[in-house]
């Protein structure tokens, strides 16, 4: 088969690596992680990239998406005269983890968990976490933000930056063996500042393997038919 895959760019080393030993031709492009925060545009895009692709009907027999529900990025997406597969995965820590079941597990057995995958953090993710944090106060005293802002204000913006320290409990840090730039330490430390838990899992490649091998599972996989629409409910998803 000859596969097109339109996949997050946080997966792109074990895509790379897995599809260059696929018997499957595949042809890969890259969609920006920096639209995580803006599911709308970054449906559209997909939106768009598989619109343009019916030009290339006869040349690809599948489109692979690499994402999960990430902010309803799927929903509502249709395909054209290429049929698609998508991971049945919450998100890309699904992919990471080896599958829905192990990271419900996970979720539910240790709630209040910050997820720090080796990949995600390679394209500056932490440094964008650590800007996203400061945005909120978590960087800044009270004495700071009364002086900038005024007593009110300040009250405020302390209280939302400590909700959101209150709401996690832990860090755990996702390492790939095909990355090797290590940021165990600085996750760590992280975890250590903010009085979290810490925890180290290996990555398992399992759903990016069957999915450029076209080993495609209904329990792990929707094959989404030409010129059908996905749906889904909170974590399932299905046919419109």
């Amino acid at each position: 088969m000859r596969l097109k895959a339109l996949i997050c760019d946080v997966l792109s080393r074990e895509f790379y690596y897995w599809a260059s030993i696929s018997e499957h031709v595949i042809d890969i492009e890259l969609m920006s992680s920096d639209y995580h925060e803006y599911p709308k545009e970054m449906h559209k895009i997909l939106q768009k990239r598989i619109d343009e692709l019916e030009k290339m009907k006869d040349q690809y027999d599948y489109i692979l998406i690499g994402f999960g529900l990430c902010g309803n990025v799927l929903e509502g997406l249709e395909s054209r005269s290429i049929p698609m597969i998508i991971p049945r995965a919450h998100d890309c820590i699904t992919l990471f983890m080896g599958s829905k079941e192990t990271y419900e597990k996970y979720f539910r057995e240790n709630t209040g968990t910050m997820y720090y995958i080796e990949s995600w953090i390679d394209r500056n993710g932490l440094k964008k976490e650590r800007k996203e944090l400061e945005s909120i106060g978590m960087d800044k005293s009270y004495e700071e933000y009364v002086e900038k802002y005024g007593e009110e204000n300040a009250k405020y913006l302390i209280e939302i930056a400590e909700e959101w320290k209150n709401r996690y409990n832990k860090a755990l840090y996702i390492s790939s063996e095909l990355n090797n730039n290590d940021f165990s330490k600085e996750v760590k430390k992280l975890a250590e500042e903010r009085n979290w838990d810490y925890e180290e899992m290996k990555n398992n490649p399992d759903i990016i393997k069957k999915m450029v091998n076209g080993q495609w599972n209904e329990k792990q996989f929707l094959i989404v038919n030409q010129h059908s629409k996905i749906d889904h409910t909170t974590d399932i998803l299905q046919l419109g």
